[in-house]
Formats: C-alpha cells, sequence, structure tokens
C-alpha cells in the first residue's frame, strides 16, 4: 500500500500545482497573460520553494500540449475552447425542436 499512496499523493501534488498555474494565468489583469516569472512568483506566494522544482515546468508544458494555455508573445494565456460551455453543448430532443421551429418560421418569413 506504500507505493500506491505515493502515487496518490504525488498526482494530488501535480493537480494541486496544475491548479495554482491555471490561476496564476487567470490572475493576471488585462489580456497581456503572464510570464513565466510571474508563475513561479504565486507558485511560491502558494507554497515556499515549490518553483525551484522541475515539475512545475512540466506541468505546464502539458497544459500548453493539452490546449489549456497557449503561449502568445513570451507570455501564457488561457485558451478559449470556441465551443459554449454550460447548458447548451447537448443537444436535447426539444433544443432540436425549437430549432426546427425557428427554422421553418425563418422560411416562411421569407416567402
Amino acid at each position: 500500500m506504500g507505493a500506491s499512496d505515493k502515487a496518490n499523493n504525488q498526482s494530488k501534488e501535480k493537480a494541486k500545482v496544475r491548479r495554482w498555474i491555471l490561476k496564476a494565468v487567470e490572475d493576471v489583469e488585462g489580456n497581456n497573460g503572464a510570464t513565466a516569472h510571474h508563475i513561479q512568483k504565486f507558485l511560491d506566494s502558494k507554497e515556499d520553494g515549490i518553483s525551484s522544482k522541475p515539475e512545475w515546468k512540466l506541468i505546464l508544458k502539458r497544459l500548453l500540449d493539452t490546449g489549456h494555455l497557449m503561449k502568445n508573445g513570451g507570455r501564457y494565456v488561457i485558451h478559449k475552447s470556441k465551443k459554449t460551455s454550460g447548458k447548451g453543448t447537448k443537444n436535447s430532443a426539444a433544443s432540436k425542436a425549437n430549432k426546427k421551429v425557428a427554422k421553418k418560421q425563418k422560411i416562411s418569413a421569407n416567402k
């Protein structure tokens, strides 16, 4: 059980650092994004000495690779998905019916 506990703690630690990196980028005022130095300072404010560990750079690279973050002129910005978030993502039967009705009304209005 010792090895699985250690792996579980490591994954929790990585998830925590991942959230902090995203929060650091999100908290930067304006839409310029955060530099690596901003992220390091934010991580150190949360937990002393964490930015000296190499894991945070690997987590940052992973966030870039998965598309959660983008690099824009040396700064990191949150990548906004083009999908709508929230309720409208799934096409329920009711929303499909509403779309058909709206389409028919538009066609009849054009005639």
